[in-house]
């Protein structure tokens, strides 16, 4: 098998360099800031070079040869120059050591003691012992000295091209039913996992858009819980999802985008229940979000304020993490608070009042418009019920926040 070539190509417009890598071979590696080197099979090395005079502007600097290295410094010192299989040592040899500049990691102190000892050529330095070369620069010497024979000290990295997964299907006529509208979904949420799991991604999130008949665009994001592979559940979740925020009108096109994302694995312990697939419990919770609202939905995290009671709700994560250590029974009884909310309004009687602690005055947010002022009692009334009541300096009036069990 014929070995590959390389093309170095160095332009001034580094970014339409990057647009037209993919146009000239699917093996592309960003060269330095504003080069390119392309990796191609021998036989399709002239037609590239054809197209390529095409594509990029004339003073572009190309070069060519069997070795990355080489390529670079014929773009570099004689723009223009293909060099032929086997010849690289050949034109190597009398071009100058200061092109050894343009490879990064390579310092100028080394330069200066190369000229300082007459070494003025690439050929020159070739041709130096390599012991006593590593003698006196020590691993940097054999380096300089791979590169100025035109020996590749890098592996070739090709720049991966974005895969964008994306789904669409223009109508020949109007959806305007559900269930036809989830059998064309169902197909090309197939083929939408089917790329996916060819690349080893899932479904993080997905968006589904559509064009209506009277012009409008119908956009909805959907939220995975986990990243998902299973084209079935998906499609459960936004069929539960168009129930909910169904289109107005009907719908002429279709188009499904997901953003990918490595899928998770999940062991399963042998010492702990079993517990539910994440992907059912993604689902039960895309049908209570649709009972509900999706505000209503998720995990209840505690406000970094002083103000008592105060939270707000976090999307639910699903980590696959064991669950924790099992809290301890205490050794002695204690009252827990269980609060009511909102709390009700109530008219203290203190002849009721058997004993009270208090009050704990607390007050914050004067500077906005959700202020709040209160003066917290614990009272035990002679029914025997011990309540937590406040009173609220801005309604002025009681409430009863909780009741202690």
């Amino acid at each position: 098998m014929a070995p590959s070539r390389f093309i170095a190509v160095f332009s001034s417009n580094p970014a339409r360099l990057k647009k037209i890598a993919p146009m000239l071979s699917p093996r592309a590696e960003i060269c330095f800031s504003n080069g390119l080197l392309l990796e191609i099979p021998p036989r399709y090395e002239q037609d590239t070079l054809h197209r390529l005079s095409h594509l990029v502007e004339r003073d572009a600097k190309i070069g060519g040869a069997s070795t990355r290295t080489a390529a670079i410094f014929a773009a570099k010192a004689r723009p223009g120059t293909i060099i032929p299989y086997g010849k690289e040592r050949d034109f190597l040899i009398p071009l100058p050591i200061d092109l050894l500049s343009i490879h990064a990691g390579i310092e100028s102190q080394l330069l200066e003691t190369l000229h300082r000892w007459g070494v003025k050529t690439l050929g020159a330095l070739a041709a130096l012992p390599k012991a006593a070369l590593v003698a006196r620069l020590g691993q940097q010497g054999t380096l300089l000295q791979r590169i100025a024979r035109g020996e590749d000290t890098q592996l070739f990295q090709p720049v991966k091209p974005a895969t964008h997964f994306e789904e669409t299907k223009e109508l020949e006529w109007v959806l305007s039913s559900l269930e036809p509208l989830t059998f064309m979904l169902g197909r090309m949420l197939e083929t939408l996992c089917s790329r996916l799991q060819s690349s080893g991604l899932a479904v993080e999130s997905l968006r589904v858009k559509f064009k209506l008949d009277d012009g409008a665009l119908y956009e909805r994001d959907l939220k995975l819980a986990i990243p998902m592979q299973d084209p079935k559940v998906i499609l459960s979740l936004v069929r539960l999802e168009l129930q909910t925020y169904s289109p107005h009108t009907g719908i002429t096109s279709l188009s499904v985008q997901a953003e990918p994302a490595k899928p998770r694995i999940f062991q399963h312990s042998l010492l702990q229940p079993t517990v539910p697939h994440p992907e059912k419990l993604s689902r039960t919770l895309r049908r209570l979000a649709t009972l509900v609202g999706e505000e209503n939905m998720g995990s209840p995290e505690v406000l970094n304020t002083h103000c008592p009671d105060t939270f707000q709700m976090k999307p639910l994560s699903l980590s696959g993490k064991a669950p924790g250590k099992p809290i301890e029974s205490s050794s002695f009884a204690q009252l827990s608070l269980r609060r009511l909310r909102p709390p009700k309004t109530t008219d203290i009687q203190g002849e009721k009042i058997v004993h009270c602690a208090g009050p704990w005055r607390t007050s914050g947010n004067w500077w906005v418009s959700g202020s709040w002022a209160r003066e917290e009692w614990d009272v035990e009334l002679n029914d025997g019920g011990i309540y937590r009541v406040y009173w609220d300096q801005i309604a002025k009036r009681w409430f009863v926040e909780g009741v202690y069990d």
